[in-house]
């Protein structure tokens, strides 16, 4: 069996407000985070949690946005595609799901 470690990366990245970005971005840093690891897993949880949906996922459309984006090993990336294809859900809406959340879950006092 082959190794996570050995598996080509592959850039994954959506659209995210602005804000939402930097707060990503600076929590990553003052935590000594990489990006594309945080970003890894958070997709890995959301596919373990059964991939969930809300029913009403955040609109972003009217505000200033910005790629997020991370590598991460190809097989999630294509796993993450499919999941995304089969609920007809856009992937850059639940990258913007999971960074909030996450963004929340470690500041909590945010303003997004």
């Amino acid at each position: 069996m082959s190794n996570r470690d050995d598996w080509e990366s592959v850039v994954v990245k959506g659209a995210v407000p602005k804000s939402l970005k930097l707060q990503f971005k600076i929590l990553c840093v003052k935590n000594e985070l990489d990006m594309s690891t945080v970003l890894k897993d958070l997709i890995e949880k959301w596919i373990q949690a059964d991939a969930p949906i809300r029913e009403c996922l955040a609109d972003f459309s009217s505000e200033d946005c910005e790629d997020v984006k991370g590598y991460i090993p190809k097989p999630l990336k294509v796993r993450f595609k499919a999941i995304c294809t089969m609920k007809r859900v856009k992937m850059r809406s639940i990258l913007c799901e999971i960074i909030h959340e996450w963004v929340q879950t470690y500041n909590p006092t945010s303003e997004f």
